[in-house]
């Protein structure tokens, strides 16, 4: 049984840190670490706080992180429209309209009070990081729940067992029976029948497209050439040369855009500060209206 870890400020801050990491190094290709990828976020994560945890247990930590942030998500989703609380990074709502989001959202005939209640006074932490982490692909609504949503390196409520290999329920399930071997005759008229011509074109469709499926991942998680477009941290010091500063909403915004490759090419591309400042407000506001 892996040791248990309280998930302190720190140690959650190094699990984001190294996970950006590895993201960025094209090692969680379609919103999926590659073996490479957790490999690096197992070994990275003991390095820097001496915590041994399992692959399972930081998983299982980012479950819960993701649910938290996609939850969050459904929040500001549901406050469209209204005011945003930059100090406390979330939404800015009246006593009325939280009453009536939460007569909505509570769910009395199961007993379950809504999830978005712990975000009435304060957004999760590390807002931005897990923007980065999971907005691509979070989920909403019944689906946003994953296997593993409890940690199991964090206090009681984060607790979880290693899953150990279930050999006894393998070996009682029913084994499939064989199919009697036909005879020649019989074989070629079945291999003359037009539902099995059609049931062999269809095993040979789906062959193809897994095969396409597969190179199109390879090719996905293969490094893109050197020096394309600048990487974020260098994004983010043209963004600050420009004169935005931290803790602000065109920060907020700014965080987002500079995901995206094809926004930091163009900010480079830009060849002024004020350029860059001028395309950086236009894209905030068209955000906020």
């Amino acid at each position: 049984m892996a040791e248990k870890t309280i998930w302190g400020d720190d140690l959650v801050k190094h699990l984001i840190d190294v996970c950006k990491e590895e993201i960025l190094a094209r090692n969680r290709p379609q919103g999926i670490f590659t073996r490479i990828g957790w490999k690096n976020v197992e070994d990275k994560f003991f390095a820097r706080t001496k915590k041994k945890c399992t692959k399972t247990q930081l998983k299982n930590k980012l479950d819960n992180m993701k649910k938290d942030f996609t939850q969050f998500m459904e929040l500001k989703i549901a406050a469209t429209g209204l005011g945003w609380n930059e100090a406390n990074q979330t939404v800015d709502c009246s006593n009325t309209w939280w009453d009536e989001h939460l007569e909505k959202c509570n769910n009395p005939e199961r007993g379950t009070k809504c999830n978005h209640v712990r975000f009435q006074k304060h957004g999760p932490k590390h807002l931005d990081d897990l923007h980065f982490l999971f907005d691509k692909v979070h989920v909403t609504g019944a689906t946003a729940m994953c296997p593993g949503d409890v940690s199991s390196c964090d206090s009681s409520s984060d607790d979880v067992l290693e899953v150990t290999e279930k050999t006894d329920e393998a070996s009682n399930k029913p084994k499939p029976k064989k199919r009697k071997q036909m005879s020649g005759a019989a074989q070629e008229k079945e291999e003359k029948s037009p539902f099995y011509q059609m049931y062999k074109n269809t095993c040979m469709k789906i062959e193809s497209a897994a095969e396409k499926i597969s190179t199109s991942v390879e090719a996905s998680s293969a490094p893109l050439q050197a020096n394309l477009v600048p990487t974020i941290a260098e994004a983010m010091k043209m963004v600050k040369a420009c004169g935005i500063q931290e803790k602000t909403a065109m920060m907020h915004t700014t965080t987002s855009l500079i995901m995206k490759a094809e926004f930091r090419e163009i900010l480079f591309a830009l060849e002024t500060n004020e350029g860059r400042f001028d395309l950086i407000e236009r894209e905030h506001k068209k955000s906020t209206t």
